[in-house]
């Protein structure tokens, strides 16, 4: 995803049927629709900090964030360039997509998997 020296591998991403041909035999030549990471303590102040400013950067449209060890699931939606804080929801709340229609999760299903 992205250029050369900005090649990221999130724990999840979605990308709309219409924007397809992004994907290529060895990478993904643009920005995911929506991107999903799961913090561990070794990498969680670099998916909080740098990849939010190149995913927002790049056009990925909404971006969250899994916290195991809070239980707390952050939505952030893409504004002008930067992610804007959108919903935050502790481990019984639920998570609406803005991104996929339709797309409603319950926090503790996630936290049961992880």
């Amino acid at each position: 995803m992205f250029e050369e020296k900005e090649t990221y591998q999130p724990d999840i991403i979605f990308i709309a049927k219409e924007r397809l041909p992004i994907i290529e035999p060895a990478r993904i030549n643009g920005a995911p629709d929506l991107v999903v990471e799961i913090l561990s303590p070794s990498t969680g102040y670099y998916d909080l900090k740098k990849k939010a400013r190149i995913y927002a950067r790049h056009g990925v449209r909404e971006y969250w964030i899994v916290d195991p060890e809070d239980k707390s699931i952050e939505v952030h939606v893409s504004q002008k360039g930067n992610f804007g804080l959108n919903q935050r929801v502790e481990e019984k709340g639920e998570i609406k997509s803005l991104v996929l229609d339709g797309l409603e999760i319950e926090a503790k299903e996630v936290f049961t998997q992880i």
